[in-house]
């Protein structure tokens, strides 16, 4: 969300005097929060940048309707419409794959292995998993935390700024 919500207020401007755009951008982004989460609706975004795409239709469309029912709706001819540009993802990092490699390699073993298993699964449904290591969930649970806490400290130590990484 972080990346594309200076796009959507770009994308706003034609009806800045005419809306709330604060508004619509909190609205949009707790639409797109919603629409991520539903995963069982079947619908799906694809294609470069759709995710964007969709929330700046959805922005407009947002914006629109509030200009329209608050009764200020001008159009801008399609010329004096601000073109939107998205920064692309930065590339991976060799270093930082590196330093997180090395790592995991310094966690000790049962943390190890329960934040693997999680890894792998990725379904969320930790008992089971935490059944097939032969850990109690409270145990598994427990080994994940202290996975995660040796990975911050040696990656801190290794000069990882854990702040700029973490959300």
């Amino acid at each position: 969300m972080g990346r594309v919500e200076r796009p959507i207020r770009l994308s706003l401007r034609p009806y800045a005097r005419a809306v709330d755009v604060e508004g619509v951008v909190q609205e949009t982004l707790m639409r797109m929060w919603v629409f991520a989460s539903d995963a069982e609706s079947g619908r799906d975004l694809t294609g470069e940048n759709a995710s964007l795409r969709f929330a700046i239709g959805m922005a407009r469309n947002l914006a629109r309707n509030e200009a329209r029912r608050n009764r200020r709706e001008r159009y801008l001819p399609p010329e004096e419409l601000p073109e939107v540009a998205v920064n692309p993802d930065p590339p991976p990092d060799p270093g930082l794959r590196k330093a997180i490699e090395e790592c995991l390699k310094r966690v000790a073993r049962r943390p190890l292995e329960a934040l693997q298993a999680r890894l792998r699964t990725n379904s969320g449904h930790d008992n089971e998993v935490a059944r097939a290591l032969g850990m109690t969930v409270n145990t598994f649970l427990q080994n994940i935390v202290r996975a995660r806490q040796q990975l911050v400290r040696c990656l801190e130590k290794r000069g990882v700024a854990m702040q700029e990484l973490l959300p």
